[in-house]
């Protein structure tokens, strides 16, 4: 892809998709600063590259996010490629929609549903701002530390990651779908007006993605994802990284606010 001599951060580059991010991007002749919530897990996808560097930066910490740019600019000669992949889940939440989810599925399958899923009305204030912080705000933190160090230079890749949820919403999961649409908005607007300054912004919003190495075999709901998408699997972590990698070479040069989704089929309007 033609990234030799390229600086790039990868938020979330501790496991699942940014470590995945980090390492075709490294493949592709970049060099990877991986930052993450835990520093082990930054560290151990450096390790498994070879070279880089791993950072510890909270990116809903808007003065932790400035740090650590900074960093990555005074170690590694600048930044051209910022990921904003780091992400969140209000575990309780997921704990408790999860079985209500899977017995609407069986309802359905038996003609009707019946169970509510109260998703919204049990919603805390606390998960409600935890996804919109770490999802919205950190990666509003981090373009806008990105945009410093790139806009002196004329150029830069700048790539957000979404979810279909952010598309079409998912059920259940109404912060998350919040979060991730307004990650679209965002990067709609944020492209608008940064490629005038040789800035490129776009977007990926991926389908259900297999992390049974983060979660170990595939639970029922996971099971559910993977028979109801026309592909008839999830996808992989390599395989959002090499969207992430077209949209960060010359390939993409034309690729301003666009949004793409590997999802398998569930989505083919975007």
């Amino acid at each position: 892809m033609g990234l030799d001599g390229k600086v790039a951060a990868v938020t979330g580059g501790g496991a699942g998709i940014g470590a995945a991010t980090c390492m075709r991007l490294a493949a592709e002749g970049a060099t990877v600063a991986a930052l993450d919530l835990e520093i082990p897990a930054a560290q151990e996808t450096i390790d498994a590259i070879g070279a880089g560097l791993a950072v510890e930066v909270d990116v809903s910490d808007s003065a932790a996010v400035d740090a650590a740019f900074a960093r990555v600019g005074a170690e590694l000669g600048g930044l051209d490629i910022l990921v904003n992949n780091a992400g969140a889940l209000s575990l309780d939440h997921v704990r408790r929609v999860s079985p209500l989810l899977d017995r609407q599925r069986e309802e359905a399958a038996a003609g009707k549903v019946e169970t509510p899923l109260d998703a919204i009305v049990r919603l805390t204030d606390d998960d409600w701002r935890l996804l919109m912080a770490v999802h919205l705000d950190g990666t509003f933190y981090c373009t806008r530390a990105a945009v410093r160090a790139m806009a002196p230079r004329g150029a830069g890749v700048i790539i957000n990651m979404a979810s279909i949820c952010g598309l079409e919403g998912c059920t259940g999961h109404p912060h998350y779908s919040a979060a991730k649409a307004g990650i679209l908005g965002f990067t709609r607007a944020a492209a608008k007006e940064l490629i005038v300054q040789g800035i490129r912004v776009n977007a990926i919003a991926p389908g259900f993605i297999d992390t049974s190495r983060l979660k170990g075999d595939l639970d029922a709901g996971r099971r559910a994802n993977a028979a109801r998408t026309p592909a008839g699997r999830l996808g992989t972590p390599e395989e959002v990284a090499a969207t992430v990698a077209f949209l960060a070479s010359d390939d993409a040069a034309y690729y301003v606010g666009a949004t793409l989704s590997p999802n398998g089929g569930l989505v083919t309007a975007v």
